[in-house]
């Protein structure tokens, strides 16, 4: 076989693996929810801090609107969070896709860190003393109370999330999510943390400000 023959081969076999390649690889694309009231009104409060049921603002439901402009080919799957805000956001996705199945996952939930009891009736800014507390302790294992949980659960349950995603069958799939959970893959994915401490929790929140996500901003990820 001359030195042609072999190159030509070589191109053969690369391009076969490519095929092959594209056939396996499932494409993920999460989108952050629309804004929401509270991301619109600094002032904003929710009487019972009921985070799960702030819904959108007048800009977000327009800017779910315009989500369904990035797409050309059509989803396999749909996922939204538990939260009407994210459900909201997939609203127009799902009317111009109707058969496509859709489920809701509540590994895919905002990270909620901070306990009920204490941002009862409160702003974003009468919170930030407990958010900066919070970042500032740098405890995985911190548990601040009711309707919180801990870092370390959070990653865990977006690593379930991430797993759970990988094995499923779809090719497309198109998840409506919150900006730490995004994050958190992200992070998961590029860095590959072996186990969460302190200094893990640090580098999570650094990628988070380094990589902000605007409302109904898509990251795409091939797993």
């Amino acid at each position: 076989m001359d030195k042609q023959q072999i190159q030509k081969k070589f191109i053969e076999a690369m391009e076969e693996e490519r095929a092959q390649s594209l056939q396996t690889e499932k494409k993920v694309w999460f989108f952050r929810h629309g804004q929401s009231l509270a991301n619109a009104d600094k002032n904003y409060k929710a009487n019972n801090f009921s985070i799960p049921l702030v819904p959108l603002s007048e800009l977000g439901l327009k800017q779910a609107e315009e989500v369904v402009t990035n797409f050309n080919l059509v989803p396999d799957l749909i996922i939204t969070s538990s939260y009407i805000r994210a459900k909201q956001t997939a609203d127009h996705l799902i009317k111009k896709y109707p058969n496509i199945p859709q489920e809701e996952w509540e590994n895919i939930r905002e990270f909620t860190y901070l306990s009920l009891d204490r941002c009862f009736d409160t702003t974003i800014g009468e919170r930030k003393p407990f958010i900066d507390e919070y970042w500032e302790r740098n405890d995985p294992l911190h548990f601040d109370g009711d309707g919180a949980e801990s870092f370390v659960d959070f990653i865990n349950r977006t690593r379930n999330a991430i797993e759970i995603l990988k094995n499923r069958k779809e090719k497309f799939i198109v998840l409506f999510s919150h900006e730490f959970t995004i994050s958190a893959v992200r992070y998961l994915l590029d860095k590959n943390p072996k186990e969460i401490t302190s200094k893990e929790m640090r580098e999570y929140r650094e990628y988070f400000l380094a990589n902000r996500i605007p409302n109904t901003g898509k990251v795409e990820i091939i797993l």
